[in-house]
């Protein structure tokens, strides 16, 4: 019995091993079948999952990394159907993680970034992805910088073991560095010789340093600039900006000779701020806005515009007028030695745009400031008074119908109703060039500065910006209204949007060549004639 109940369990056995071969027979056929299925349609798949995995992964990062909730959160999280544990890291694809590397590095306002972004760029597979990725990491990674900027970083230069930067980081000038400046330039082998120090915030943050300059000092005044430079970054530690200005406590002695001090600086940023690059751009599509809907727009027209509904500006030949006085401006700024901001263009509901604001850095002279200060104004002046020789002689056989009497700049006014578009793009052109060179204006006050100190150009600043509203207001009360539309909307931008004072040179020592004097003083004399909130054509 025994002898057959083992064959019975053989025969069992045997049957289920034969059992267990079909099985497995069939399922590789299947999974051979399935697997030649899958490998015709995988290299189809291969872009959709990495896009998926990058719009994923974008969504995930964008709420986990910026919102506070994920790699900081203590809970655990599921991520498909696997269990994350506290502290794990969520894996990501090569795509995915080289989007949030670049905009990591956009956030943290990295040198590198651009080859980050153009790194993951070429990455991506899919065309149609890259644009997207691209905008959402360099989109996240500007959001997160004005939500929370990154901190200024200070080029070290030497290392110190003074005692007394100890209260103060190494590669930062603060208040508390002031002692250590004077100490530096008390060095009887150096040009200057300091007396006393104090810390300042106007015109900028810094070290004022007055004292007594050696004999020959002011013979090659760059020499002597690089000499006081390199004593004081050596003592503390830092990069810094040197300036030789002119006294205003006392600006001549009973000699008459015009006395200097040095201002001390940290050294300003070379490259344009992501705020500025936004502000430009933003500035830029208000103003077309701006231009292309004065006419059609019922704000512009309650508030004065200049073009009837219907009409609208050439917004290419303005366009051009503002090109080729920020270009102008760019060229003479890098043959000076200085760096321009990108413009900041002003709209206005009367005229659609009156002006394009830029900023720079210290130029090296007072005599290369005033340069700077009038290219851009002179150019697009000279530009604007081509075209408005040719609209009126010439014509270019499109009109637009303005509004008459045309009440918002005396020049304005003498433009016929039915005008010709060039004719109004040059008589634009050249009040843009005026508005920009009065004496409370940025190009204005730098040019009354350099020409006569920072405290004169202050008061006359000041004066010209509460005259040219009132003097507006005088003539819209003794000859209608609409005069006092253009000096209100300007001193509105200017508050708003212009620097509060110029940028200083670093060396005011050097004087103003005669022709650049004269120059100077008949352009900002046409600006005051031009802008004058008055009909001055009734006059003769």
């Amino acid at each position: 019995s025994s002898h057959i109940g083992s064959g019975f369990a053989q025969d069992a056995l045997s049957s289920q091993l034969c059992n267990h071969r079909r099985r497995r027979v069939c399922i590789q056929m299947l999974s051979g079948q399935e697997h030649a299925r899958s490998s015709k349609s995988r290299s189809r798949r291969t872009t959709a999952q990495a896009s998926a995995a990058v719009i994923a992964s974008v969504g995930a990062v964008s709420l986990r990394r910026y919102s506070g909730v994920g790699a900081a959160d203590k809970r655990a999280a599921f991520v498909g159907s696997e269990l994350l544990k506290p502290g794990e890291r969520e894996p990501q694809a090569p795509v995915s993680e080289a989007w949030i590397q670049a905009a990591r590095r956009v956030a943290a306002d990295r040198a590198d970034a651009p080859a980050y972004l153009e790194a993951a760029w070429q990455s991506t597979d899919a065309w149609w992805l890259r644009p997207a990725a691209y905008a959402w990491a360099v989109g996240v990674g500007l959001g997160v910088r004005l939500v929370n900027p990154p901190p200024k970083r200070a080029s070290k230069v030497t290392k110190t073991t003074d005692a007394a930067q100890a209260s103060s980081p190494v590669g930062e000038l603060t208040a508390s560095r002031t002692a250590s400046v004077r100490a530096a330039l008390r060095a009887l082998e150096l040009p200057f010789f300091a007396t006393s120090a104090s810390w300042v915030d106007t015109p900028r943050s810094g070290v004022q340093v007055k004292g007594n300059f050696r004999e020959r000092a002011f013979d090659d005044v760059g020499n002597t600039l690089d000499m006081l430079q390199s004593r004081i970054e050596k003592e503390l530690g830092c990069a810094v900006m040197v300036q030789m200005l002119r006294s205003e406590d006392a600006a001549q002695d009973s000699a008459g000779v015009t006395r200097y001090e040095l201002f001390i600086s940290s050294v300003p940023e070379q490259s344009a701020s992501m705020m500025t690059m936004m502000m430009s751009f933003f500035s830029l599509a208000v103003t077309i806005a701006s231009v292309t809907f004065l006419g059609a727009s019922d704000v512009s027209q309650a508030a004065g515009a200049a073009l009837q509904p219907g009409s609208s500006l050439p917004l290419g030949v303005l366009a051009g007028l503002i090109a080729i006085g920020q270009v102008t401006r760019l060229f003479v700024a890098r043959s000076c030695g200085s760096k321009c901001d990108p413009p900041v263009l002003l709209p206005s509901p009367q005229l659609g745009v009156v002006a394009a604001l830029s900023g720079n850095t210290p130029c090296p002279s007072r005599a290369s400031a005033v340069s700077l200060a009038l290219s851009g104004p002179l150019a697009m002046g000279a530009a604007s008074a081509l075209v408005l020789a040719y609209g009126v002689l010439i014509g270019s056989g499109s009109f637009v119908d303005l509004h008459a009497p045309l009440q918002i700049a005396w020049p304005l006014q003498l433009l016929p109703a039915h005008c010709d578009v060039l004719a109004w793009a040059g008589a634009q052109g050249l009040l843009m060039s005026g508005l920009a060179l009065l004496p409370h204006s940025p190009d204005g006050r730098t040019v009354v500065q350099s020409m006569y100190g920072r405290s004169i150009a202050e008061r006359v600043a000041e004066v010209f910006s509460y005259a040219y509203p009132l003097l507006g207001l005088a003539a819209t009360w003794a000859c209608g209204s609409g005069w006092s539309l253009l000096p209100f909307w300007w001193a509105w931008l200017l508050i708003n949007f212009a620097e509060s004072s110029p940028t200083l040179p670093k060396e005011e020592v050097t004087e103003i060549p005669l022709p650049v004097s004269v120059v100077a003083h008949v352009s900002v004399a046409f600006a005051l004639v031009c802008l004058y909130p008055w009909p001055l054509h009734l006059l003769t």
